[in-house]
């Protein structure tokens, strides 16, 4: 098994709205209009209001009031809209999910968390489109999903192996499957006809040196959820940081070219971001 092949299994249950679908493909059409991507993002009503709400938010910083989807596509970009649809879109994707392997309030909690500190690492690194990566950050760990759904048995067998740690499941998941969750999601980014950027970060968040074009990027990612990882009961403490462990590939940390000394700072501005986009984009996370 590949997968490829246990992605075919499951994307029937796994398909992203016909909204997000059709915005993907028209910001690859160079002859694509504002007037185009305002048509289709208004045939969503609760997309369109997501939208409006991220562009007046302190995520985005701007200036004066958006108070329309073909202002805030002006101030934002293309590229930013087709981010802030597909992040608002993928979290009402995945439904069903078993309590028995996961409580999803908390994956998404853990997820926008990643997502935002991605962004903040993005920024501080220079990397240009910045919201691509709070988008690979959110998706990182979409894979464990598609496990938890399609091959509930066999994710019994990986999680005997929980109480060893999160590296102890890695290895568990290679073991059962020959692969983990990160190649796993990477094929449902490409199963998406998402960028191909997006499935590398995600595919090689583990061993970020083994990324073949974005090695920075995917140890963005990978320094990213491991803060994460360790931040996001913080959430629901509302702004108080705790004392962490943190466990990311110093390596990967080198690889970013960044002071120790601006970990605080950017786990600090992150912890109050995650909780605003938390309220606009899973609002039932924060109750």
């Amino acid at each position: 098994m590949t997968p490829q092949q246990l992605v075919q299994d499951v994307e029937h249950l796994f398909s992203l709205p016909d909204v997000a679908i059709r915005i993907n493909e028209l910001i690859d059409q160079p002859d694509t209009s504002i007037k185009d991507l305002v048509e289709v993002v208004q045939l969503d009503a609760g997309i369109s209001t997501t939208v409006l709400r991220l562009a007046n938010s302190a995520w985005y910083g701007l200036p004066s009031k958006v108070d329309s989807i073909s202002r805030a596509i002006t101030l934002i970009g293309m590229k930013a809209l087709r981010d802030l649809v597909l992040s608002t879109s993928v979290i009402t994707t995945f439904k069903g999910i078993s309590a028995e392997f996961v409580d999803m309030m908390d994956f998404w909690d853990n997820s926008v968390t990643c997502g935002v500190v991605s962004r903040n690492l993005a920024l501080k690194c220079g990397v240009r489109e910045s919201e691509r990566m709070f988008l690979a950050g959110l998706l990182h760990k979409v894979g464990r999903l598609v496990f938890y759904a399609s091959r509930p048995v066999q994710y019994r067998q990986v999680l005997q192996e929980k109480d060893y740690g999160e590296a102890a499941v890695i290895e568990a998941e290679r073991a059962v499957f020959g692969f983990t969750y990160a190649e796993l999601g990477a094929a449902l980014m490409r199963a998406w006809r998402l960028p191909e950027s997006l499935d590398e970060l995600i595919a090689h968040q583990l061993r970020p040196g083994e990324a073949p074009h974005y090695p920075r990027e995917a140890a963005i990612v990978h320094v990213a959820a491991d803060i994460a990882f360790h931040m996001s009961p913080d959430i629901k403490a509302r702004f108080e940081l705790g004392e962490y462990n943190l466990t990311f590939d110093e390596a990967a940390w080198q690889g970013l070219g960044l002071e120790r000394s601006m970990l605080t700072e950017i786990m600090q501005t992150s912890l109050i971001q995650s909780f605003e986009l938390l309220e606009i984009v899973n609002p039932r996370a924060c109750v």
